[in-house]
This record gives C-alpha cells, structure tokens and sequence, in this order.
C-alpha cells in the first residue's frame, strides 16, 4: 500500500462543482478509480487549499495514475496542471495540484510491550492533570479538533 497526498488549488467559481464532484462521482468514476488501485481518498479543506489523500493498492503506480488520467479527463475529478507549470502570477486565478513530499511516519507499532505499561502511563498521565489543566484549550482547540486534519 502506497498513500498518496496532494494540495489543490480550486477557482472560487469552480470549487463548489469540483467539491461535489469529487466527493460524490458517478458509478463509471468510482469504477475507474478502483480499478487503478485508489482506496480510502479523502479530501479537506483549508481556506481556499484542498488537501487530498487516498491509498493506493496495485503495483504500477505511474501506468495506472496515467489510465486513470485518460478515462476520467472532463469528468471534474482530475486537475491537469500541476503547480510547478503554472506561473506564479497565474496561481490565484488557475486550478492546479501540487503532491506532498512525505516527511516521515510516526506510530506504526504500538510501543508498549505489554497491557500492565498503558495503564501505569494512563494512570501516570491523569495524575498529572490538575481539574482545572483538564479544560485547558492550551494543547488544542475543542470546538475545532473534530473538523481539522492536525499534521
């Protein structure tokens, strides 16, 4: 399994049809994709960027990105020009991608090598908070955690 991430530019006047064709294709789209090895894609938004993932099963990554390319050019799912071919000037008024350079991975494996440690943590961590440090918005904003993708 590969994951693959990407930012996309969207014209305001654009971004709604793109939004909802993305996150509802038809059933030809859903197929195309599938049969190209995309699983799991996910999109969210940040101001005017949307950020796009999706999981990729198969083991010709370039044949298949290119077949799923052809097959799905006009749909409105696809982006044709990447960031680095579009000018500067031309960026804010011009709908483009850009892939993410991965940094690394964290948290693949559990690291406790046995139950008896997570609940001696558990119990470490709760001791540690005072009632009032337990609704502290210091380490991250409630009202927005369920909404945000943190990175």
């Amino acid at each position: 399994m590969r994951r693959v991430a990407e930012i996309i530019n969207i014209v305001p006047e654009r971004r709604e049809d793109f939004i909802k064709n993305a996150l509802h294709p038809d059933k030809e789209t859903e197929r195309v994709l599938w049969l190209c090895g995309v699983r799991k894609q996910q999109y969210f938004a940040l101001n005017e960027l949307i950020f796009m993932t999706f999981e990729y099963e198969g083991n010709h990554f370039n044949e298949d990105m290119q077949k799923m390319a052809f097959y799905l050019d006009g749909k409105g799912v696809l982006i044709n020009r990447r960031r680095k071919d579009v000018p500067l000037e031309e960026r804010a008024t011009t709908d483009w991608w850009a892939p993410i350079k991965r940094l690394g991975t964290v948290l693949e494996e559990n690291p406790f090598e046995e139950n008896a440690a997570v609940y001696q943590l558990m119990d470490i961590l709760d001791g540690a908070m005072s009632e009032t440090d337990k609704y502290s918005n210091i380490s991250y904003d409630e009202d927005d955690w369920s909404e945000s993708l943190h990175i």
